[in-house]
């Protein structure tokens, strides 16, 4: 319950307080309990015994790599498996919740991968490596271009979303890639960072995703001038999230009848 509440915390000081939607890549403040500092290898001096409480505190952020939405433990557990992370399953969610690009379904036949890192661990790779013999398969190969950097970036966090340098086995994290195909990084700083300098792309996933809830229907290409539109509102007032509900309110098709007559 404590990780699942960080990321709707943080998402409920930006809708009150009128904040960037940027803050959802890249936030200085997030909100944890004790449970939650502790469990991030935090300095507490609360004590952990007695009823259970989610006894949240607003706190700063001094390490870039824990701000935003994304290594939220919550997310990085939601889209692990129960042995290894998934950098398939964290790429898609990436992919698909932040960026608005779901990667198409998998082919019906897929091969199998380890469900356990000491499996793979085993023979002496990880789990990249084992990836990348995998998307060998031409079938896989145009999918995991795609998917596979937003995942590999979210491996320096185990599969319950602390902070790791090393594998298990001893083998240094390899989290570089390259965003959108274009802007090189080597760790989840950096890939942020590429991120905020290209805000577009999110700023507009997240207005499809809002005007999609709104019109309660899957947008449609005559959906694009609004899009278009509201993109542009929001990035000229830097993501303030009140700019965004404004102007999706403007592209909803309100009607009132009188009479006989329909007035839009």
């Amino acid at each position: 319950m404590d990780m699942m509440m960080e990321p709707l915390l943080l998402f409920e000081s930006v809708l009150i307080e009128n904040r960037s939607i940027l803050e959802f890549i890249d936030s200085d403040y997030t909100y944890r309990t004790p449970r939650l500092r502790k469990w991030h290898g935090e300095p507490t001096k609360e004590r952990l015994g007695g009823p259970v409480t989610l006894n949240f505190k607003r706190q700063p952020i001094s390490d870039k790599r824990h701000g935003g939405v994304i290594p939220k433990a919550a997310v990085l557990t939601m889209t692990s498996t129960p042995l290894r992370t998934s950098p398939i399953k964290r790429g898609a969610w990436v992919a698909t919740v932040m960026f608005n690009d779901p990667p198409p379904p998998p082919p019906d036949v897929v091969p199998e991968i380890e469900a356990d890192d000491a499996a793979i661990e085993a023979k002496g790779l990880t789990i990249r490596e084992r990836l990348k013999q995998h998307a060998a398969d031409q079938t896989c190969a145009s999918c995991h271009a795609r998917i596979d950097p937003l995942g590999f970036v979210l491996e320096s966090f185990d599969p319950i979303g602390r902070w790791r340098d090393q594998y298990r086995g001893g083998r240094d994290i390899d989290a570089s890639g390259k965003l959108f195909g274009e802007a090189d990084f080597k760790d989840i700083e950096q890939f942020k960072d590429a991120i905020l300098a290209r805000p577009e792309k999110f700023m507009r996933a997240f207005s499809e995703h809002l005007l999609s809830y709104s019109l309660g229907r899957e947008l449609k290409v005559t959906d694009k001038p609004a899009i278009d539109r509201i993109t542009r509102r929001v990035l000229a007032d830097h993501g303030r999230f009140s700019t965004v509900v404004v102007e999706v309110a403007k592209s909803m098709p309100f009607r009132h009848k009188t009479g006989q007559n329909e007035r839009k």
